[in-house]
C-alpha cells in the first residue's frame, strides 16, 4: 500500500515536471517584446504566468518539479553560458513566487488557491499580481548589484534606463495579473474533464441559449471588430490607442454577455494580442513613454475588471441562494408551490398526488408545529429512495404535501409509498409516533388556471380516503370532486366580489322585553348575482377563507353609516352585533371598533356585542383583552347561545358580561319539556342574583312567550315577537 502510495506521487510530480517543462519552454518562444533604448525588452514574461497558474493548481506539491522543470529550459536554452548565472536568474524568479504562496497559504488556509475570481481574489491580486513580481524585480535589483551578468541579461538586473526597467516591472505585473488566470483555466479545462464539462455548461452554453444568443453574438461581433482595427498592419491615428476607452467599454458590457470567467480569457487574448501588436497602435514619437502609460492602463483596468467580475459573481451567486429561498419552505425545506410550477413546465405530462397525514392536525396541538415540519421532512427522506429522476416532494399547506410521479404504473406505486410510510413509525422526543397517511392523484392539464383547480380538487379528495381506500384517482370520480370543489371556488370568488363592492345588507330582529322595550339584532345577507344570499351559505365560506375580521368589520362599517344617517340621527334604538371568533382573537380588534365609533361620533352604549361561550369563558390573551376594551368602552356583552358549549355554574359566577341569550335548543320544547323548564329556570334565577338580563331565543308561540316570562326571561327573540326585516 505504502509503495503504492509512493509510486503515485512519484506519477504525479513527473507529470507536473513534464506539463511545467513544455509550457514554460513554449512560453517563453511567444512572450511578447519590444526593442528600448536599443535593447530587448519583454513586454510580458509569459513563463512567470505558468509558474504561478502550475502553483495554483497544484499547489506544494508542484513545488519541486516546477523548479527542476525550470532550471532544465533554460540551461537549455543558454547552454553557454555559465550555469551558475542561469540558476542565479531562476531563483531570483522562483524565490519570490513560492516565498507568497507559501505565505498566502498560512494566512488564507489551504484552500487559498481555489476560487481565484471570487471570494480570494483580491488577496490574490495583491500578493501573486502585484508582491510577487515586485519582489522578483526587487531581488534581481539588488542580485545586479553584486553579480555581474552577460549584456543580454544585465538590463533586467538594473543595468538599464528607468524607462527600460519601469517597462520591465510592468511586464511581470502584467504576465502575473492578465495571464495567469486564461493560463490556470486552460489548464484545469485540458486535465479535467469535469471542470471542461462544467466551464461549458455553467459558463459558456447558458450564453449561447436562444434567449441570450443573438446577445453574445453581437458582443462578440463587436469585440472582433475593434481588435481587428487596433491588431491591423494600418498604422493609422483613427486606431490609435486614445480608442482604448471603447474596447474597454465593450468588456465592461461584456461581464454580462459571455460571462463573468470567460470575459477574463477573452481579455487576456484581446491583451496579448494588443501587446503583441503594440505598434500598429501605439502612434507616437515618444514610444517609450506612450507604450509604459498604455501598460499601466491595461494594469489598472485588469484590476477593475477582476473587482467587477468578483462583483458580479457574488451578486449571481446571491441571487441563486434568493432564488432557491423563494422556491423552498423555510419550515421543512421542501420545495414549495413555485417550485412546483416551475417543475411542471420543466418535466411536464406527469402526475400529482396529494398525500395526506391524517392525524397531523391532533399531534400537532400536543407536539408543536416543528413536529408537524419534522414529519414531512421525514417523508421526503423515506419516500427519495423511491422515487425516479426528476420525481421530487413538493410542500404544501396544512397537513398535506404533494408527490410529483411520471405517468406508467403510477397508481401502483403510489399505493406502495402509501404503505411504506403508514408501515413506519416517526421518532419525536424519545417518542414513537404513528402518522396514517392517505393519497388522491390526477393527471395534470394544461391551461391557466389548472393547477389550483387541480390542487383543490385533490385536497378535497384525500379528505375523503379512508383506511380501507387509502388511495384514489381524480379520474375514478371526476364529477362529484369537480362539482364540489369549483362550486366552493366559484362561490367564494362571488362572496368575495359582493364584499368588495359593499352588496352586504344588514337587517334587524326584534328583541322584545316584557314591557314592551326592544333593541335589534343586527343579522347580515349578501346580495349576489341578483339574489339574497342567506348567512347559512355564505358565513361558512368566508371563515374558511380567513375573511373572518375583513367581514366584521364591514358590517360595523355599515352599521355606522346607518345610524349616522339622517333617518336614525333622532332614533336612540339599541341594536346588537355578533363578532366571530377571529375577529376577537386578533391583537388590536377592540382598538379598531372603538376607532370607528369615536370617528363616527356613535355612542357605544346603543352597541350590544354578541360573543360565543368559548370566547366569553377563553384564557386567551387577545380575545380576553379585546372583550375588556369593549366593556371599559362602554358597549354591553352578551353570550350567544348560553348552555351548549362551556358554560357551567362555576364559570357563570365569574362571568363578566351584561346579557346571557339562552339558546333555541332549550325554548322550541319548553312548553312540554320539565327538564328544559327547570333548566331555563335555574339559569334565570342565577342571572338574576349576578344581575343579567336573559334573552330567549326562537320563541315562535304565545305560550312560549307565557312561560318563558313566568320563568324570569327578560327579552324574547324569534317569529313571535317579529322577522328580520332589512334597515332603512
Amino acid at each position: 500500500m505504502k509503495m503504492d502510495i509512493f509510486f503515485k506521487k512519484i506519477q504525479r510530480q513527473l507529470f507536473i515536471f513534464i506539463i511545467s517543462t513544455v509550457l514554460i519552454a513554449v512560453s517563453r518562444h511567444f512572450s511578447p517584446s519590444t526593442w528600448l533604448d536599443d535593447e530587448p525588452n519583454y513586454l510580458s514574461w509569459l513563463p512567470l504566468s505558468v509558474i504561478i497558474s502550475v502553483l495554483l493548481l497544484w499547489g506544494r506539491t508542484a513545488a519541486i518539479p516546477l523548479t527542476i522543470a525550470t532550471v532544465a529550459v533554460y540551461l537549455w536554452l543558454f547552454p553557454a553560458e555559465s550555469p551558475w548565472l542561469t540558476l542565479l536568474f531562476i531563483g531570483c524568479v522562483l524565490a519570490p513566487v513560492i516565498a507568497v504562496c507559501g505565505a498566502l497559504r498560512r494566512w488564507a488556509g489551504r484552500r487559498w488557491r481555489y476560487d481565484i475570481m471570487g471570494r480570494n481574489g483580491t488577496i490574490l491580486i495583491c500578493a501573486l499580481g502585484f508582491a510577487a513580481p515586485c519582489l522578483i524585480k526587487a531581488l534581481m535589483y539588488l542580485t545586479g548589484m553584486f553579480v555581474s551578468f552577460p549584456d543580454e541579461l544585465s538590463p533586467y538586473f538594473g543595468m538599464a534606463s528607468y524607462l527600460f526597467n519601469v517597462i520591465d516591472v510592468q511586464s511581470l505585473v502584467i504576465s502575473s495579473l492578465v495571464f495567469s488566470p486564461p493560463v490556470y483555466y486552460a489548464l484545469r479545462i485540458l486535465l479535467s474533464p469535469a471542470f471542461r464539462r462544467a466551464m461549458w455548461l455553467v459558463r459558456i452554453k447558458p450564453y449561447f441559449s436562444p434567449a441570450s444568443r443573438t446577445k453574445t453574438v453581437v458582443w462578440l461581433s463587436a469585440l472582433f471588430f475593434l481588435m481587428w482595427m487596433f491588431c491591423s498592419p494600418v498604422s493609422s491615428e483613427l486606431f490609435s490607442a486614445y480608442m482604448l476607452p471603447l474596447l474597454f467599454f465593450i468588456f465592461t458590457v461584456g461581464i454580462r454577455s459571455p460571462g463573468a470567467t470567460f470575459i477574463a480569457i477573452l481579455w487576456a487574448i484581446s491583451a496579448f494580442a494588443l501587446i503583441q501588436c503594440n505598434k500598429n497602435f501605439v502612434h507616437s514619437i515618444n514610444y517609450g513613454p506612450v507604450l509604459a502609460f498604455t501598460l499601466s492602463i491595461f494594469i489598472a483596468f485588469t484590476v477593475c475588471l477582476y473587482y467587477m467580475i468578483r462583483i458580479y459573481n457574488r451578486g449571481a451567486r446571491l441571487q441563486r441562494v434568493w432564488h432557491n429561498h423563494a422556491l423552498t419552505d423555510p419550515m421543512t425545506w421542501l420545495p414549495n408551490l413555485r417550485a412546483l410550477d416551475a417543475h411542471m413546465k420543466t418535466h411536464p405530462g406527469g402526475i400529482l398526488c396529494c398525500i395526506r397525514l391524517n392525524n397531523l392536525e391532533f399531534l400537532g396541538r400536543h407536539y408543536g408545529f416543528l413536529m408537524r415540519a419534522h414529519c414531512k421532512s421525514l417523508l421526503d427522506q423515506t419516500l427519495s429512495v423511491h422515487l425516479r429522476p426528476n420525481e421530487r416532494v413538493f410542500q404544501f399547506i396544512g397537513c398535506e404535501v404533494l408527490l410529483y410521479l411520471h405517468e406508467g404504473n403510477h397508481e401502483k406505486r403510489l399505493r406502495q409509498m402509501v404503505s411504506i410510510l403508514n408501515a413506519r413509525r416517526v421518532p419525536w422526543k424519545e417518542q414513537q409516533l404513528t402518522i396514517e397517511h392517505m393519497a388522491a392523484w390526477g393527471r395534470i392539464m394544461p391551461g391557466p388556471g389548472e393547477l389550483n383547480r387541480l390542487l383543490g380538487q385533490l385536497s378535497y379528495l384525500a379528505e375523503q380516503t379512508n383506511a380501507l381506500e387509502p388511495v384514489i384517482g381524480l379520474d375514478t370520480q371526476p364529477e362529484s370532486v369537480m362539482s364540489v370543489t369549483s362550486g366552493q371556488v366559484e362561490l367564494f370568488q362571488k362572496i368575495k366580489q359582493a364584499l368588495d363592492n359593499g352588496q352586504l345588507l344588514l337587517v334587524g330582529q326584534p328583541i322584545v322585553g316584557r314591557s314592551g322595550e326592544r333593541y335589534d339584532e343586527i343579522l347580515s345577507r349578501l346580495m349576489v348575482d341578483g339574489r339574497i344570499m342567506m348567512p347559512d351559505t355564505f358565513l361558512p365560506i368566508i371563515t374558511q377563507c380567513d375573511l373572518s375580521v375583513y367581514f366584521d368589520m364591514l358590517v360595523m362599517a355599515k352599521l355606522l353609516n346607518y345610524l349616522s344617517s339622517p333617518v336614525a340621527r333622532g332614533e336612540k334604538r339599541r341594536f346588537s352585533v355578533n363578532l366571530m371568533p377571529v375577529t376577537l382573537m386578533q391583537n388590536g380588534a377592540a382598538q379598531r371598533i372603538v376607532r370607528l365609533f369615536a370617528e363616527s361620533q356613535v355612542d357605544a352604549s346603543r352597541i350590544v356585542i354578541e360573543v360565543t361561550e368559548e370566547q366569553a369563558f377563553s384564557t386567551a390573551e387577545h380575545t380576553a383583552r379585546n372583550i375588556q376594551l369593549l366593556r371599559q368602552a362602554g358597549f354591553m356583552i352578551a353570550i350567544d347561545d348560553f348552555g351548549t358549549g362551556y358554560s357551567n355554574y362555576e364559570r357563570l359566577k365569574r362571568l363578566d358580561a351584561d346579557i346571557i341569550k339562552i339558546d333555541g335548543c332549550f325554548i322550541r320544547n319548553i312548553t312540554s319539556s320539565t327538564e328544559d323548564v327547570i333548566i331555563v329556570q335555574s339559569i334565570c334565577a342565577l342571572a338574576k342574583y349576578r344581575g343579567l338580563d336573559v334573552v330567549a331565543e326562537f320563541v315562535e308561540t304565545a305560550a312560549q312567550r307565557e312561560l318563558l316570562f313566568n320563568l324570569g326571561v327578560d327579552y324574547l327573540q324569534g317569529y313571535l315577537v317579529g322577522k328580520p326585516e332589512l334597515l332603512a
